[in-house]
């Protein structure tokens, strides 16, 4: 009878004790937040194979040929195990129930669910065709074959999708170098663009613009016949851009130097002294850059427009902005030649294309030679000017000199008659559809083709506007004598070279031309830079 109550005892405290285990079980499942403790399965995967050699062979590799969407599964599958071990590790690293009964049966089922975690597990069973199992194998893949399978997924490719996979990632290694140069020829465009209007050096701008065209001409277009990775075509070019770029960034330095000095105290006090000393010629200079003005008034003014010299259908190159004359005509390769043979016939057909005009053109360019012929004059008497200046410039350094002399003696006041302005050209420019064929020449407009241009545009006017444009050219030689008949002294306030050898003087129609006064001896009068401004197109009493 003992025996028995001993062992209903026992039963009932065996009872007690798993229904306490049951119990604290259940509370920490439930602040896990899992159902049951098969969170994480041992195998997750199972693979028959149907002879023993195979069973043998059987690995990774071609578990994952075989099944190449289990890649990302795996990877998935191993993800989760290992979130599941982090939160059990981090349970028991620190939790409320250390100190209750069953807490060690608790753990050690926590360490049969970590064994589990780390890794995706297969199970490989050799099953023969009368159903008997006969072998078995178990293959354990980590995180780090997956990330070498990704990385290299020419592991998992038979031979015709491995040859197919290496001329894509040639494929894809050399476009990848294309847009890396493309980029790196877009950076020099893109300093270009920042510092082209910041230039103040007189021929800077026009530097850069011949260093871009050789960058379009000898890095863009050669970059695209680039065929392979391994070319020595690519440190050819590389080396050009990277010279190139120096050459830019040289200009743009010397440009700030010189913009720093035109900034600092010593150039201040030189300007400062000039100023008092300007005063006298100040109406002078305000007089001579009108003209310079006016002239380039005549035809129209320079713009600016987004230009790209090659061909480049898919927009990888940014474009550059560079200044053109508006006296540029884009012709093809069969009117270029044309134009070579007879350029003055297709200035007319190109830039004077309006017949009814054709009076207006002519008046200004009779007015352009008289207005070019003062210039010239007025160039050398500022010439003077600086000599008789040089005793108060102190110590200018020489940088400045050799670098900006025009835009120095520009900021002390004095004209600027640029050399460009003088002679006024129209330009034919010729590019073959691709980019790669590049031809152009000028027609520089002297005072003879002046004179053989409006010939051509007055043998194109009717006999009645014909008889009324017909008049003299004003030529060099016809300014001389009439300067000389009049003792080089200004006929309306009687000041002369003699008096002020640098007096600008002038050939004035005393009937205005466009009060159809002619350019005829009788016509012509003397008068000094200051008379002549004040008259403009009035007639003297």
């Amino acid at each position: 009878m003992f025996l028995v109550v001993v062992i209903i005892v026992i039963i009932v405290v065996m009872i007690i004790i798993e229904q306490k285990y049951k119990q604290l079980e259940a509370d920490i499942l439930r602040e896990l937040g899992f159902s049951n403790w098969d969170i994480i399965p041992y195998f997750d995967d199972y693979i028959i194979v149907k002879s023993r050699q195979t069973l043998e062979k059987y690995d990774t590799i071609k578990y994952f040929k075989e099944n190449r969407e289990k890649l990302a599964r795996a990877e998935n599958v191993i993800i989760g195990k290992n979130d599941v071990a982090t939160i059990l590790r981090r349970f028991l690293e620190n939790n409320e129930y250390k100190s209750r009964s069953q807490y060690d049966r608790i753990t050690k089922q926590i360490g049969k669910v970590l064994k589990n975690a780390g890794a995706y597990r297969i199970k490989v069973n050799y099953i023969s065709s009368a159903g008997n199992n006969l072998g078995v194998k178990e293959i354990v893949v980590n995180q780090y074959e997956i990330d070498r399978f990704k990385q290299d997924p020419s592991l998992l490719m038979g031979k015709g999708e491995y040859n197919k996979y290496l001329k894509e990632q040639q494929k894809e290694a050399l476009n990848q170098k294309h847009h890396e140069y493309y980029e790196r020829v877009n950076n020099i465009i893109d300093y270009a663009n920042e510092n082209r209007d910041s230039l103040v050096i007189k021929g800077s701008q026009e530097q850069l613009d011949n260093l871009i065209a050789q960058l379009f001409d000898r890095t863009v277009n050669n970059i695209k016949k680039i065929k392979t990775i391994d070319s020595e075509e690519w440190d050819l070019i590389g080396d050009f851009m990277a010279h190139l770029k120096s050459e830019i960034e040289k200009i743009v330095s010397i440009n700030q130097r010189v913009i720093e000095y035109y900034e600092s105290s010593g150039f201040l006090k030189i300007k400062e002294t000039c100023e008092v000393l300007m005063s006298t010629q100040r109406e002078f200079n305000e007089y001579i850059t009108e003209k310079v003005q006016s002239i380039s008034k005549f035809f129209g003014t320079r713009v600016v427009r987004n230009e790209t010299i090659n061909n480049d259908e898919y927009n990888y190159i940014r474009p550059y902005k560079k200044t053109i004359t508006p006296f540029t005509a884009e012709v093809s390769a069969t009117v270029f030649a044309s134009a070579e043979n007879n350029p003055l016939e297709y200035v007319v057909k190109n830039f004077y294309p309006d017949k009814k005009s054709y009076p207006e053109q002519i008046q200004k360019l009779y007015r352009l030679v008289e207005e070019l012929e003062t210039l010239r004059d007025a160039k050398q008497i500022i010439e003077n000017y600086k000599a008789e200046y040089q005793q108060y410039l102190g110590d200018v350094p020489d940088f400045i000199m050799e670098n900006d002399e025009v835009g120095f003696y520009s900021r002390l006041g004095f004209a600027n008659i640029d050399e460009s302005m003088l002679t006024v050209e129209y330009k034919f420019s010729y590019t073959s559809s691709g980019g790669m064929a590049q031809r152009s020449f000028t027609v520089p407009m002297t005072e003879e083709t002046i004179a053989e241009l409006i010939k051509i545009l007055e043998s194109k006017l009717t006999a009645s506007a014909f008889a009324k444009e017909q008049r003299a050219l004003m030529t060099k030689k016809l300014r001389e004598f009439i300067k000389k008949r009049d003792n080089f002294t200004c006929c309306n306030c009687g000041n002369s070279t003699y008096m002020e050898p640098n007096l600008l003087l002038e050939i004035d129609h005393i009937i205005p031309v466009a009060k159809g006064g002619c350019t005829v001896e009788d016509n012509l009068q003397t008068l000094c830079w200051k008379c002549n401004r004040s008259k403009s197109d009035k007639i003297m009493d």
